[in-house]
C-alpha cells in the first residue's frame, strides 16, 4: 500500500513570502515584479500557490497561467489560461481577435489593470514560454508601470542557460529598479528534518535524515516523493522518476492506467477530457480519481480540473510510457478532442489547433497531424506570431511527404513556411524552404509565380547577408515576369531598394521617381512602400536632408495607415539611422526605443536586432557608452541569422576601441567578418574595414591596417555614401602617421617619403571621388565634413612643421562628437608643442582633452594625453567634466556608500540586504538613491565607479 502524501504547510521560505508580500504592498505606487527561480521541484509552485492564498485572503485578485511544453508553441497559453478569470477577458489574437497585435497587447493590459486592484499575475514555468508570451509579458511589465499589479514570473534555473530566450527576458525585466529576483535554495537540514516530521507526524530517524539529505539534496519535492515511496525493507530509489515509478506501482491497476493517461495530456488535465479518454465505467473512474489525489499524484483545480501535483511527476510517468503505449495514448487524446474540442486544456481556436497538431503528430498519424499543424499555423500568422507559426509550418512540412491527400499542395505550403520563417528572422532558413519550392515550379508555365517566388528569394537571401545570391535572384525575376503582369511593380521596385541598400543612391532615386506614381496609381502598396524608402534615403545620403526626411517620414505615416507590419518594421529600421546621419542623436534614440517596442508587439524579429542596433548606436554617438555596452537585454535566439548581429556589433566594436577593450572588440569584428567577407555590402563592409583597421592600427600591425582600409576603400568607392568614404580616408591618413611614429619612437627602419606618398594618393582618391559626386549634386552631410577634416588634419601630422589650427578647427566642428573633439584638442596641443607654439593654448587643450577622455573612459586616448603631458611638463587639471560626481565628493549617506561598496564587490539586492541586514526592498532603495544622486544610468555604472573610487 503506497503511503499516502500530506502536503505540510509551507517548510521555511519566510524571506521569500516576505520578498512577495512586500512587492504587493509596493503596487500601491506602480507595477512591480518578481522572478522566483530554482531547480525543478525546489517549491517554487508551492510558495507562489501559498503567497496567492493569502493575497487572495486579503482582497487581491490573483490570476494565475502556466506555459504548456509542446513540440511547436501555443501563443499567449498561459495567458489565454490566467485571464479566465476576468468576467470581460479580451481574445487574444489568433483566438478570436482580429487586427493589430499592439492593440490587443493594450487591451490585456487595461484588462489586467481594471480587474480589481491590487493584481496579481502569476505565469508558471517560463522555461516553456512561446516567443508570443515573452513579448507579452515585456509590454505588460512596461505599459503596468503605474497600476497596482504584481507580475510574478517562475521558471527553472537549471533549463535557463545564458543562450536561453528567456535568460534574455529574464535579464531585461531585472534590469528595471521595480523587479526583485528570489532565487529558491534547496531546504537546509533543520527545515528537512521539519519537512519530514510534518509528513509523517513524527520526527523522522537520524537514518532517514541521512538518506533524505543524501539522495534529495534538499530538494524538496524528491524529499516528499522518497518519503512517500519510503520502503518497508529494501534500497530507496535513487532518481525522481525511479521514486514516482516506485509510488505509483502502489496504486491500483486502474489508477496507474489513468495517472499514465494523464501524463500525455500534460500537467493539467480537464476531468471531462479524462473522463473521455478512460475505458471505465464512472463509479470506477471517480475511485481511480480519489486514489491518485489522496496519494498526491493529482490535485484539483478550478474550475473542474485535475493537475499533477508537480510537473515532475508528469515527466517521470510521461517518459516511463513505452513508445506503443505513448502513440496509442496520444491518438485517443487527439480523437477526444477531434470530436470534442471545448475539453483542450487551452480552449480557444490556437489553442486546440495546436494540441491537436502535437497529439496527432506524437500519435504517428500523419494526415491528422498535417492538417492540424496547417490550423495551428494559421491562427499563430493571424495573432501575429511567426516564431511560432513557423515551427508548425516545419511539422507540416515533416509531415507531407506520408500524406497522400494534404488538402495543399507544397508550393503553398512552401511559401507560408518561408514567409514565417522570415518574419521570425530566420532568412536562412527561408531561403532553404523557397530554393526547394523554386525547383517544383514550372518557369515557362507559371513565369508571374515563378517571378513572385524569386523575388522573395531575393528578399529573404539580402537579409541573411546574401548578396550574390539577392541580385541574382532579383534579375531573374524581373526576366521572366510578364510585361502586362499585376506583379511586375512589386517585382519592379525590389531592385529599386536593393541600389538603395547597396549605397548606389542616384540610380535608386531616378528609378524610385519614375515608378512612385505608377504604384500609387496601381494600388500596389509594396511598391509604394520601396519607392518612398528609397526616395528617403536617397536624397539624404546625397545630402539633400530635407527631402530626404520628408519622404521618410511620409514612409513612417503610410506605413501605420496601411498597418502591414513589415512597412511598419521598415520604417523604425530606417528613420531612426537617418536622423542619426543628420546628427539628430536624441530624437532617433527616442524613435529607435519606439520602435523596439513596437516589433516586439509585432512579434517580427526579422526588424528587432537591427531596430536595437540603432538604440545601440544611438546610445554610443550620445556617448553613453556604458550603456551601449549593456548586452544584457539584447535579443536571443539561436536561430536568427547571424547577419542580425551586424547592426549590435559593429557599434559596440567602435565603442569598445576607443575604451581600449581591444579583445573583445576584436571577438565582434571576427563575428562580423565570418558574416560579411567576401560580400559587397558597402555600407557594413567599409564600417567592417574602418574598424579592423583602427583595431589593427592600436595593435601595431601595420601591414595589415594598410590592407584593410585598401580593401575597404574599393568597396566604398562602388557606392555613393560620402561619409564611410571619407571616414576609411582619415583613418588610412592617421594609420600612415601613427606607422611612422611608431617607426621614429622605436628605432625602426622607416620611410618618410612613401608614407607621405601613401597619405597623399588617399587623399587624392577621395577628392577625385569627392568631385565626381559633387558634380551629380551630392552635398556632404556635417558628419562627413568632420571626417573630412580629420582627415586633412592627420595629412599635417606628416609635415615639418604640423598645422596646429587645422586640428583647432575640427575640435570647434565637433560638438556632437566629444570623442572626436578630445582627440582633435590632443593633437593640436601636440602640434603647438612640436611647432614650438604657444604652451599655455597647449596646456588648455590638452586639459580640455584629459577632462573628456576621463568622462568617457576612453582610456587609450586618456594615456596618449598624459603621455604628452609628462613629456611636455605640463601640468594637467584635475577638474572633473561638468555634471559628474567624483569620488571624493559623493552627496552619498553613511548607509548608502555601505551599498556602493556592496555593489561594487557584485552583489546582488538580496545578497547586499542579507550583508547589512536590512530588507531586499530597503536595499533596492538605496541602490536607486545611488544611481540618481551619482547621476548614473545601471548597475554596472555604479559597480565600474565603486570600483574606481576604491
Amino acid at each position: 500500500m503506497a503511503r499516502r502524501v500530506s502536503v505540510p504547510e509551507l517548510i521555511g521560505r519566510r524571506a521569500e513570502l516576505a520578498a512577495l508580500q512586500a512587492a504587493l504592498a509596493d503596487t500601491a505606487s506602480g507595477g512591480q515584479v518578481v522572478l522566483i527561480q530554482g531547480d525543478a521541484g525546489v517549491g517554487k509552485t508551492r510558495l507562489v500557490q501559498t503567497f496567492a492564498q493569502r493575497a487572495r485572503a486579503a482582497g487581491s485578485t490573483v490570476l494565475t497561467g502556466g506555459c504548456l511544453q509542446f513540440e511547436a508553441d501555443i501563443p499567449y497559453a498561459p495567458f489565454v489560461e490566467a485571464l479566465r478569470g476576468l468576467p470581460d477577458a479580451p481574445p487574444l489574437l489568433g483566438n478570436g481577435a482580429v487586427g493589430d497585435r499592439g492593440a490587443e497587447f493594450r487591451r490585456v493590459a487595461d484588462a489586467v489593470a481594471a480587474a480589481g486592484g491590487p493584481v496579481v499575475l502569476v505565469i508558471e514555468d517560463l522555461h516553456w514560454a512561446d516567443a508570443s508570451t515573452r513579448d507579452l509579458l515585456l509590454y505588460l511589465h512596461r505599459a503596468l508601470a503605474t497600476a497596482p499589479v504584481l507580475l510574478v514570473g517562475t521558471h527553472r534555473a537549471d533549463e535557463v542557460a545564458a543562450d536561453h530566450p528567456v535568460a534574455t527576458l529574464v535579464a531585461e525585466l531585472a534590469r528595471s529598479p521595480r523587479t526583485e529576483r528570489v532565487t529558491l535554495a534547496p531546504l537546509d537540514r533543520a527545515e528537512v528534518i521539519s519537512l519530514a516530521g510534518a509528513i509523517l507526524g513524527a520526527p523522522p530517524s537520524g537514518e532517514m535524515v541521512e538518506a533524505l539529505i543524501s539522495r534529495a539534496e534538499g530538494n524538496p519535492f524528491f524529499t516528499e516523493e522518497l518519503l512517500a515511496a519510503w520502503p518497508t525493507r529494501g534500497s530507496v530509489p535513487g532518481t525522481v522518476r525511479e521514486v514516482v515509478i516506485t509510488r505509483l506501482a502502489r496504486l491500483s491497476t486502474a489508477a496507474q492506467q489513468l495517472a499514465r493517461l494523464a501524463s500525455v495530456v500534460g500537467r493539467t488535465v480537464p476531468h471531462d477530457l479524462l473522463a473521455g479518454l478512460a475505458t471505465m465505467p464512472a463509479a470506477d473512474l471517480d475511485a481511480a480519481l480519489r486514489e491518485l489525489v489522496d496519494h498526491g499524484q493529482l490535485v484539483t483545480v478550478e474550475p473542474d480540473a485535475y493537475a499533477f501535483r508537480h510537473a515532475l511527476i508528469q515527466e517521470s510517468l510521461y517518459r516511463d510510457l513505452l513508445p506503443g503505449e505513448r502513440r496509442h495514448a496520444h491518438a485517443r487524446v487527439a480523437a477526444t478532442l477531434r470530436d470534442r474540442p471545448e475539453l483542450a486544456v487551452t480552449v480557444s481556436a490556437a489553442g486546440v489547433a495546436a494540441e491537436l497538431a502535437h497529439h496527432w503528430d506524437a500519435a504517428g498519424e500523419p494526415n491528422e497531424a498535417l492538417s492540424a499543424s496547417l490550423l495551428a499555423a494559421g491562427a499563430a500568422d493571424e495573432g501575429l506570431a511567426p516564431a511560432e507559426a513557423h515551427a508548425h509550418y516545419e511539422r507540416a512540412l515533416r509531415r507531407w511527404p506520408e500524406v497522400s491527400d494534404p488538402g495543399i499542395d507544397l508550393d503553398a505550403l512552401l511559401d507560408r513556411a518561408a514567409e514565417a520563417a522570415s518574419l521570425a528572422g530566420h532568412n536562412h532558413r527561408a531561403v532553404e524552404l523557397t530554393t526547394q519550392r523554386l525547383s517544383g515550379l514550372d518557369e515557362s508555365a507559371e513565369p508571374e509565380r515563378a517571378a513572385l517566388a524569386y523575388e522573395k528569394l531575393s528578399y529573404q537571401a539580402r537579409s541573411a547577408g546574401d548578396w550574390d545570391l539577392a541580385r541574382r535572384t532579383s534579375e531573374r525575376a524581373l526576366e521572366l515576369v510578364p510585361a502586362d503582369s499585376p506583379a511586375r511593380l512589386r517585382i519592379a521596385s525590389w531592385p529599386v531598394a536593393m541600389d538603395m541598400l547597396a549605397g548606389r543612391f542616384r540610380s535608386c532615386l531616378r528609378r524610385a521617381e519614375e515608378l512612385l506614381p505608377q504604384a500609387e496609381r496601381a494600388g500596389d502598396d509594396m511598391a509604394t512602400n520601396r519607392c518612398l524608402m528609397a526616395l528617403g534615403i536617397g536624397h539624404l545620403m546625397l545630402g539633400h536632408v530635407d527631402t530626404g526626411l520628408g519622404y521618410l517620414h511620409r514612409q513612417h505615416e503610410f506605413a501605420h495607415r496601411v498597418g502591414n507590419p513589415r512597412f511598419i518594421g521598415v520604417g523604425y529600421v530606417n528613420l531612426p539611422e537617418g536622423l542619426m546621419w543628420t546628427d539628430r542623436h536624441v530624437e532617433a534614440l527616442r524613435l529607435a526605443r519606439e520602435g523596439v517596442e513596437r516589433a516586439r508587439s509585432l512579434g517580427f524579429d526579422i526588424y528587432l536586432l537591427p531596430i536595437v542596433g540603432n538604440v545601440i548606436r544611438a546610445l554610443a554617438e550620445l556617448h553613453r557608452w556604458d550603456e551601449a555596452l549593456d548586452s544584457r537585454d539584447d535579443p536571443y535566439d539561436p536561430a536568427i541569422d547571424p547577419f542580425n548581429w551586424v547592426f549590435i556589433d559593429l557599434p559596440r566594436a567602435d565603442v569598445l576601441i576607443k575604451r581600449g577593450e581591444l579583445d573583445t572588440a576584436e571577438e565582434l569584428l571576427k563575428r562580423t567578418g565570418a558574416v560579411l567577407d567576401g560580400q559587397d555590402d558597402v555600407q557594413y563592409g567599409t564600417e567592417l574595414a574602418a574598424l579592423r583597421s583602427q583595431l589593427a592600427g592600436r595593435q601595431r600591425r601595420w601591414a595589415d591596417a594598410r590592407a584593410f582600409v585598401r580593401d575597404g576603400l574599393r568597396l566604398a568607392f562602388t557606392g555613393e555614401d560620402m561619409y564611410l568614404a571619407a571616414r576609411l580616408v582619415a583613418v588610412g591618413v592617421r594609420i600612415e602617421a601613427d606607422a611612422l611614429d611608431d617607426a621614429r619612437v622605436h628605432g625602426d627602419p622607416a620611410d618618410a617619403p612613401a608614407t607621405v606618398s601613401a597619405a597623399d594618393e588617399l587623399l587624392s582618391s577621395l577628392d577625385r571621388y569627392r568631385s565626381t559626386m559633387e558634380a551629380s549634386g551630392a552635398v556632404p552631410l556635417p558628419r562627413t565634413l568632420r571626417v573630412l577634416g580629420l582627415a586633412r588634419a592627420e595629412r599635417t601630422r606628416l609635415d615639418a612643421s604640423p598645422d596646429p589650427d587645422a586640428w583647432s578647427a575640427i575640435a570647434d566642428l565637433s560638438s556632437v562628437d566629444r570623442h572626436l573633439c578630445a582627440y582633435a584638442r590632443f593633437r593640436e596641443a601636440e602640434a603647438l608643442l612640436q611647432s614650438r607654439g604657444s604652451r599655455t593654448r597647449a596646456a588648455e587643450a590638452l586639459t580640455q582633452a584629459q577632462t573628456i577622455a576621463t568622462e568617457l573612459r576612453a582610456d587609450p586616448l586618456a594615456a596618449m594625453i598624459h603621455t604628452l603631458a609628462d613629456r611636455a611638463r605640463l601640468p594637467l587639471s584635475a577638474t572633473p567634466a561638468p555634471g559628474v560626481s567624483t569620488p571624493d565628493t559623493p552627496d552619498l549617506t553613511a548607509r548608502e556608500l555601505e551599498v556602493l561598496t556592496l555593489i561594487g564587490r557584485g552583489l546582488t539586492n538580496a545578497e547586499i540586504a542579507a550583508e547589512l541586514f536590512i530588507s531586499t526592498k530597503t536595499a533596492s532603495v538605496h541602490v536607486s538613491n545611488i544611481l540618481r544622486k551619482l547621476n548614473l544610468k545601471s548597475r554596472i555604472q555604479a559597480a565600474a565607479y565603486a570600483q574606481r573610487r576604491g
